[in-house]
């Protein structure tokens, strides 16, 4: 591997909120940019410093399958596959089992951190924590509505989740980069 000589930073000189509605602030900033020039950067603060997101995997027949919810997401007027997951307090055990238990109703017999990254570095600071939960089988055959959202639960063969990966049915950003270390870790098998 080799490092190049990175360039200055962005520089901020000053900025203010734009504006401001309950726990969301997007603020302007006044920046030097890494070529000496000025511009402007606008950043979005969701009112969470962190976010979970967890990997529910059962045993059935022999096979590891993965649940996913799918719910409608405003903003893409679509309906979306992903992870269980959502802002949190800290990068802790009982932030990813309350966002598990919350939108699943599972309870997972263990849970383990794999790992932590920028959900999108480039709009907003939230670190991002990818959890592989162990669950029972019987979670598969729970028929729960989360109340907020209307998120159901769908569960697919580790075979299925790669696969549609690969072609574009799951879509959403922050479950690509969860599974990706999930395999990536050699736990999904």
């Amino acid at each position: 591997m080799t490092t190049a000589l990175l360039p200055a930073p962005f520089r901020r000189l000053d900025g203010e909120p734009v504006y401001e509605r309950g726990r969301i602030t997007v603020t302007v900033d006044q920046v030097v940019l890494p070529d000496g020039s000025r511009g402007e950067y606008a950043l979005v603060d969701m009112g969470v410093k962190f976010g979970v997101t967890v990997i529910p995997i059962a045993f059935r027949d022999g096979f590891p399958w993965i649940g996913l919810i799918r719910q409608h997401r405003y903003p893409v007027k679509d309906w979306v596959l992903e992870l269980p997951g959502g802002g949190a307090s800290a990068i802790e055990t009982t932030e990813a089992l309350r966002e598990l238990t919350e939108e699943t109703a599972i309870i997972a017999d263990s849970i383990e951190l794999l790992a932590t990254f920028y959900e999108n570095p480039g709009l907003s600071p939230i670190t991002g924590s990818a959890w592989l939960a162990r669950v029972p089988a019987a979670a598969m055959d729970l028929a729960h509505i989360e109340g907020e959202s209307g998120c159901i639960t769908e569960w697919y063969t580790v075979e299925e989740v790669r696969r549609m990966m690969v072609e574009g049915r799951i879509s959403a950003g922050v479950t690509l980069a969860a599974l990706g270390i999930g395999f990536a870790s050699g736990k999904l098998c």
